[in-house]
């Protein structure tokens, strides 16, 4: 009772909140978070739906670029986005809810709901599948699956994936994420709540919470008010059969829906203190290290202060919600587009946040400097890290880039011989320079990040 008189309090907030912008959308952080926004998101592209709330008054509620390129239809903030991983929040709040009914220990092995796992699976418990701890691959990388992603998948053919796919680590022993994670997770709330996964989602929250423009993708069939997802150029996305996002990312919905579960998850709502608590809490590896992943939810800090992150990506849409518990901000943002911003969401919405709560760095306007050809051609090639990479030209006496291999190339503009920045967005730069074995070197960075985040670095080949 005391849970759903809680959940009832979240519903008056929201809706009391997010109808009309109050009397703050006139403010001077407003005015910049807008101008911000119609930069990164021009009208005559795919854009974005952008919400900000600080202390139960709602900011800015808006859409920014199209919806619809072809119909030339702008985004409106109520529409419907793929909110991909940013759904992980849900399926781990229903692990937690049948735990606090008694009927999960996060402890147990997983091989007592898949009895027919390899050996090397038994050190796998359900938290360590919370955490993307379990060393489980990403069977979304493999190049023979991939060629499969446009099928129906059973839960239990990604499984099957999985087990044929060899461990990245033992159990416990290193963060590697993984979305099939998440998909047992799913399978194992439909065995023990006896219902479909998402009639167990929709009963325990989305209908108590007032979430009524939330969607199971892979049986919703077509849904009202959804933009059109497009990749790089843009092009309509190709996109993978839905039902291999089970668990880890089955869900369409709204800011004003993806901030009502906010309000209700951090405000108390949904599952008791202690729940919460260890979903908003980073993993603990055997060996001490600490890792930005909670469950369902990445923990950070910023300046200090708790900054709570989930973030979603597929085929054209992209999706980001921040909570800074001090100051009372949530952001929540949602991207038709593989195109803009190129610097991603998550950066994106940390900006906004931040001037949100008031805490944003100053920015001073940086003063570019005319470099010789032959000083930016010692930057020009192509660095890789991984399996990415940063492809660098020098055109008309400019440094540009392009990332990822398929995305348009990006001009820079040169704060020193060895600092770059995007002309589109001064905060989002480049910084040249060698290892230690002399081999040239490339990293993006933001010039205010997280506690504790880098940005890998990239070798020149």
């Amino acid at each position: 009772m005391q849970l759903l008189k809680a959940a009832n309090a979240a519903i008056l907030l929201t809706s009391a909140l997010i109808p009309a912008a109050s009397a703050a959308t006139s403010n001077a952080e407003v005015e910049v978070i807008d101008a911000e926004l119609t930069r990164l998101f021009p009208g005559n592209r795919p854009g974005a739906a952008v919400l900000v709330i600080k202390d139960g008054v709602t900011l800015l509620n808006k859409g920014y670029g199209l919806a619809n390129v072809e119909l030339n239809v702008p985004i409106r903030p109520d529409h419907v986005f793929h909110a991909a991983s940013v759904g992980k929040q849900f399926t781990a709040a229903a692990i937690m809810k049948l735990v606090e009914d008694g009927k999960l220990n996060l402890q147990t092995p997983i091989r007592q709901y898949f009895p027919t796992v390899p050996v090397a699976w038994n050190d796998i418990t359900v938290e360590r599948l919370l955490q993307h701890t379990s060393g489980i691959a990403n069977v979304f990388t493999d190049a023979g699956f991939r060629k499969q992603a446009f099928e129906e998948h059973t839960p239990q053919q990604l499984l099957d994936q999985a087990i044929a796919t060899p461990l990245l680590a033992p159990p416990g022993t290193a963060y590697a994420y993984s979305s099939v994670n998440y998909t047992l997770l799913g399978m194992i709330i439909e065995q023990l709540s006896g219902e479909k996964y998402d009639a167990y989602l929709a009963r325990q929250f989305f209908v108590p919470l007032g979430m009524t423009h939330t969607y199971f993708i892979h049986t919703a069939g077509l849904i009202k008010d959804m933009v059109t997802p497009y990749e790089r150029g843009p092009q309509l996305a190709v996109r993978w059969n839905s039902s291999l996002l089970f668990g880890g990312g089955s869900y369409a919905s709204t800011n004003a829906d993806l901030v009502r579960w906010t309000v209700a998850l951090q405000g108390g709502a949904v599952l008791k203190p202690a729940s919460l608590k260890a979903m908003n809490t980073q993993a603990t590896l055997q060996n001490g290290g600490r890792v930005p992943y909670g469950y369902g939810i990445r923990p950070y800090t910023l300046a200090g202060q708790p900054y709570l992150r989930s973030s979603g990506d597929v085929q054209g849409f992209h999706a980001e919600v921040v909570y800074i518990p001090q100051s009372k901000v949530i952001v929540s943002m949602m991207s038709n587009s593989d195109d803009s911003p190129q610097f991603g969401l998550p950066s994106t919405a940390r900006r906004i946040a931040t001037i949100a709560a008031g805490s944003a760095p100053p920015l001073p306007t940086p003063t570019p400097q005319t470099l010789a050809d032959g000083v930016l051609q010692q930057r020009a090639g192509v660095y890789t890290q991984g399996n990415e990479r940063y492809t660098f030209q020098v055109k008309d006496g400019r440094l540009q880039v392009r990332y990822p291999a398929d995305g348009r190339w990006l001009p820079l503009l040169a704060l020193s011989p060895t600092e770059f920045y995007y002309e589109a967005n001064s905060n989002f730069r480049i910084r040249f320079g060698s290892d230690a074995d002399g081999r040239a070197t490339s990293q993006w960075f933001d010039i205010a990040p997280l506690d504790g985040d880098a940005d890998p670095v990239f070798i020149k080949q």
